[in-house]
């Protein structure tokens, strides 16, 4: 069976308080759930004619410590694609929760206090921020993607209760959904010739991949990634 290789990485933008910080994540984990490719025609708001190539669990996949252009998950069978059709964009589904580790290389700023994540602080859930801390060990924390309660602050994201969801809305309400759908734009479009092993490659930074808001609460921000397949 000819395997398509893919690697993905979150890009989680989220409306954020105005005295939210955002800033470089030591560890970084996230599950990956479903992949599907979209047909020309697909925007970041929309996954036209889906093929999924992927539902399952990823296992966690932490991209802070990949190296740029490495593959942090291999992901997904190519045969169920059509072959001689273009392929513009991917959506991914992930969990909301994920384990993330700030701190020793920059703190966060919550607007007041220069935070780190807190390996013994309250986890983070569906519905609250994990608890960080100024004096925190910078040590894995469970965190969760976004804010109860707001809205998600890009088009290419849609809250999902569940994983095979086709209802999301785009720049949806966060409303204790479990899992996001995440839309994003292949550099070029792909056609899937049935013959050979496309080569992908990635570009990606955690500068800015998780936030602080109020006195240290804690949340998944949004990595940088650029996915182009050859």
């Amino acid at each position: 069976m000819r395997k398509l290789f893919f690697i993905f990485f979150a890009i989680l933008l989220f409306t954020q308080n105005s005295f939210a910080g955002t800033g470089r994540a030591d560890v970084y984990k996230i599950t990956i759930r479903q992949i599907a490719m979209c047909e020309t025609g697909s925007t970041l708001s929309n996954c036209l004619n889906p093929v999924v190539i992927f539902t399952g669990n990823s296992a966690d996949i932490d991209i802070a410590a990949t190296t740029a252009g490495a593959a942090a998950a291999n992901l997904g069978s190519a045969t169920a694609a059509t072959i001689g059709t273009a392929y513009t964009h991917m959506q991914i589904v992930m969990n909301r929760g994920m384990t993330i580790a700030a701190g020793t290389a920059e703190t966060i700023s919550d607007g007041t206090r220069n935070c780190k994540t807190a390996s013994g602080g309250t986890a983070g859930t569906k519905t609250s921020e994990a608890v960080g801390s100024a004096s925190g060990d910078a040590g894995e924390q469970a965190l969760f993607a976004g804010v109860d309660g707001a809205v998600t602050g890009s088009n290419a994201f849609s809250p999902v209760s569940t994983i095979t969801s086709v209802s999301g809305t785009a720049n949806g309400s966060i409303d204790e959904e479990e899992f996001f759908q995440w839309r994003v734009a292949l550099t070029s479009p792909f056609i899937y010739d049935g013959i050979r092993n496309p080569n992908v490659q990635i570009a990606f930074s955690t500068e800015e991949a998780v936030g602080a808001v109020g006195s240290c609460a804690m949340y998944g921000a949004a990595p940088d990634v650029l996915i182009t397949i050859n």
